[in-house]
């Protein structure tokens, strides 16, 4: 494969074929039936396809690196499509978020090679789920975080979250109509973050992941550190390979896709990235 490094060119670059732009967006996924395009339903790729369609003036196709649930959120969602216009990608940028909605943003736009592959390049992805743990809830949090009310064991969840490290099948951390082909996943990063305010933070990092395997990570979790389940729990849940007998599955307003990676990353000026 090719690195990501040859493939991103400059914005006066010479091409026979269409140009392939790379978007990444930014979404508040509250008031959206997620990602993919559906019947009469307001979705993140609609609204942007009417932007781009409005720019441009042609349809086009737009490929996203990953589909979002209802109610998720994205802070860098890598979006790939394909125009003739001769349109500079800061143009692209302003142009669309002028006719964008208040919830979705574009950060940023590069332009890639032909045989960049906005799904088969990435390298893993990181998800980011928020949890304000407190008594009474948080008008401020209460589209971004799962609010749990009972007092949360951080260092329980971090000891348990250890044991989910690595390369393992995940079936029992996958919704029951999951459609991938195999369960089998790769995590290299399990964080739980507590702050000094009522919010703890979970990071999960891997090289993909299956369909609600985060938020049930993060059910199952929160079981540990309010003390249902003990730490060995955690390991017999995986050792099931069965969704029943893992934890509940998260609300999905707390779950945060943080970044999609790629080496190196196409995007080089978001204060965000880590």
């Amino acid at each position: 494969m090719a690195r990501l490094s040859s493939l991103v060119l400059h914005s006066n670059s010479e091409s026979t074929l269409s140009r392939p732009i790379l978007l990444c967006v930014q979404f508040d996924g509250t008031d959206f039936h997620g990602w993919q395009s559906q019947l009469n339903l307001r979705t993140v790729q609609d609204v942007l396809s009417d932007a781009v369609h409005a720019m441009v003036g042609t349809r086009t196709t737009l490929y996203a690196s990953s589909r979002t649930d209802a109610g998720v959120h994205a802070r860098a969602l890598p979006v790939l499509f394909y125009s003739d216009k001769e349109i500079p990608l800061h143009g692209y940028k302003r142009g669309l978020n002028t006719l964008l909605p208040d919830d979705v943003s574009v950060l940023d736009a590069v332009e890639v090679s032909q045989d960049f592959n906005v799904r088969k390049s990435a390298r893993g992805k990181t998800y980011q789920y928020t949890i304000w743990n407190h008594p009474s809830r948080a008008a401020l949090y209460s589209r971004r975080a799962w609010n749990v009310p009972l007092p949360l064991d951080h260092s329980a969840m971090q000891t348990a979250a250890d044991l989910l490290i690595g390369s393992f099948d995940f079936s029992s951390f996958r919704a029951a109509d999951c459609q991938a082909n195999s369960p089998q996943r790769s995590l290299t990063r399990v964080d739980i973050n507590p702050s000094q305010t009522p919010l703890i933070t979970i990071y999960v990092e891997g090289n993909a992941f299956l369909q609600h395997m985060v938020r049930i990570i993060a059910g199952t979790l929160v079981e540990v550190g309010k003390g249902r389940q003990p730490v060995a729990w955690v390991k017999k849940v995986l050792d099931a390979r069965n969704r029943t007998e893992a934890g509940p599955t998260a609300p999905p307003h707390g779950l945060c896709l943080e970044r999609v990676h790629y080496e190196p990353p196409p995007f080089d000026d978001l204060p965000f990235q880590r």
